[in-house]
């Protein structure tokens, strides 16, 4: 039988890269973005090397890194080896093979700079209009860390591990003096004795570093440090998984489903709607922003600040709420309840912890509770009766509540538009974890992942031909201004004293330590 033959290996062929890259291919888009920018105006420079070969540009590493992203390869030694067998990487950096380690040290050396990159490209799908619609979807995204859950610490775990040693180490004891009593020690008994030191002496050594975490623990803000990766955080996944990670704040235009702005963060939803939700309007520069996001960004406080800002939310409530079928009558400031009594406050607010927040509260009471036939359906108080707090906030969080009631339909968009890159970046791109470690790093990995669906969104929407088209016509971004820098600069010396106040805090905690 016979079968298609291939080509003599040893037939010497002329070969083009440039014949070899078709017109619509996806990596003729890369090499077209970054010659648009001008990346020495963004502060991606090399200095150059008194003695020895000339440094790599800046354009070579960040064209290798985004043609990683947008094919699902972001090792460092992985694209060190692409670069040698893969015909497109060659096309696109002319045939330079850069080792892992600078491959890896651009990455890590110009964090605020891939975050610029990806607002150069926001830029671009604003003038194409296709970032204008002034509704957005805010939601977050959890990726793991480079940092395992047994490296992450609370109180109660090092309780639990302090205990651990403690009974080991009375058990080991225990051992030791039975041993010294008994009459026979031969060399047996005395190799024994000598292992039960040896682990005497390791438990007692696991209790002094355990103890100087404890003393670390008193200076950390939330209540848990990490050891591999200081900044990650043990952080609630879906259906109540814990797991040490960072969660990307992200905000999703609703015209085509493209990332309009983004920050990883080390805590949960709760306090970053009105952070993000200014920052979208600043990206989109629209007057009045529409916003939509889950129940787990409710907060009086954010809400309110958000419509102080012109920014109108549609956010339902955590919880079904405590004063349903109470009327509430702003011009006598009391409630109204189903059975028509009058509930009414001492006029004095309290302070009450809300989350993470003290909230100024005012309570609202009746006596009528006491004769009223319905109590054990309204209240399970045993003393007194049905009461009702109203916070400062309440008047904001009406307002929403009641938009959303009112816009269900638009609200039903909202995981269409925001779950859209989430499906996209984790589950078909496989990126549910970070390689690199601390807040600065992750974020300048996330701006990678991010420009590459950004990129791959717009080829769908466009095409790689006609993007390459609008690239090239482009005026161009906007580069860092006066204000800009100085924002720079304020953020290294906020870094310096942030850097400085942790040294002063590890260094009581080892004098408390010795």
């Amino acid at each position: 039988m016979a079968f298609i033959k291939g080509k003599d290996r040893n037939t010497a062929s002329m070969v083009s890269l440039e014949g070899s890259i078709a017109s619509d291919n996806p990596v003729r888009l890369v090499d077209a973005l970054v010659n648009k920018l001008e990346l020495d105006k963004m502060g991606l420079q090399t200095v150059p090397k008194q003695e020895g070969r000339p440094a790599f540009s800046p354009a070579l590493f960040l064209k290798l890194y985004l043609y990683g992203y947008l094919n699902r390869i972001r090792s460092s030694r992985r694209l060190e080896i692409e670069c040698q067998r893969n015909i497109e990487v060659r096309w696109l950096l002319e045939e330079l093979v850069p080792n892992y380690h600078s491959i890896a040290d651009f990455r890590k050396t110009y964090t605020r700079q891939l975050k610029f990159v990806f607002k150069c490209y926001v830029d671009f799908l604003k003038d194409e209009e296709l970032i204008s619609s002034g509704l957005v979807a805010i939601d977050g995204t959890k990726i793991r860390a480079q940092n395992s859950k047994k490296n992450n610490y609370n109180q109660r775990k090092i309780e639990r591990h302090l205990k651990y040693i403690e009974d080991r180490s009375a058990k080991y004891l225990q051992e030791l003096e039975s041993l010294d009593e008994a009459e026979d020690q031969s060399a047996g008994i005395v190799v024994k004795k000598k292992e039960i030191n040896q682990k005497l002496k390791g438990l007692a050594n696991r209790k002094i570093s355990y103890e100087n975490l404890q003393r670390e623990l008193t200076f950390s803000s939330d209540g848990q440090i990490s050891v591999t990766d200081a900044d990650s955080r043990a952080l609630n996944q879906h259906h109540k998984i814990v797991e040490v990670s960072y969660n990307v704040q992200t905000v999703v235009d609703s015209s085509y489903c493209l990332i309009a702005d983004f920050e990883a963060i080390n805590r949960n939803d709760f306090d970053s709607l009105h952070h993000m939700a200014s920052r979208a309007k600043e990206t989109l520069g629209v007057e009045d922003l529409r916003v939509l996001a889950d129940k787990g960004y409710h907060s009086g406080n954010e809400l309110q600040k958000c419509e102080a800002s012109a920014i109108i939310t549609y956010v339902p409530n955590r919880e079904d709420e405590d004063s349903r079928g109470f009327v509430y009558n702003k011009d006598t400031d009391s409630y109204s309840c189903p059975q028509n009594h009058l509930l009414t406050s001492n006029g004095i607010a309290y302070n009450r912890k809300k989350g993470n927040r003290i909230v100024a509260v005012k309570t609202y009471r009746t006596s009528a509770c006491k004769t009223c036939a319905m109590r054990s359906l309204c209240t399970k108080r045993k003393e007194g009766g049905r009461e009702i707090e109203r916070s400062e906030y309440q008047d904001a969080v009406d307002r929403n509540n009641k938009r959303v009631k009112e816009n269900m339909e638009l609200y039903r968009r909202r995981q269409a538009i925001v779950e859209h890159p989430f499906g996209t970046i984790k589950r078909s791109w496989g990126y549910t974890y970070t390689l690199l470690k601390g807040l600065k790093k992750v974020n300048a990995e996330v701006a990678l992942i991010y420009l590459a669906y950004n990129l791959r969104r717009s080829v769908s929407i466009l095409g790689v031909e006609e993007l390459i088209r609008r690239i090239k016509e482009w005026k161009g971004p906007k580069y860092p201004s006066l204000c800009s820098c100085l924002l720079y600069f304020k953020a290294i010396i906020r870094e310096h004293v942030e850097k400085t106040e942790k040294c002063t805090n590890e260094n009581r905690a080892y004098k408390m330590a010795v």
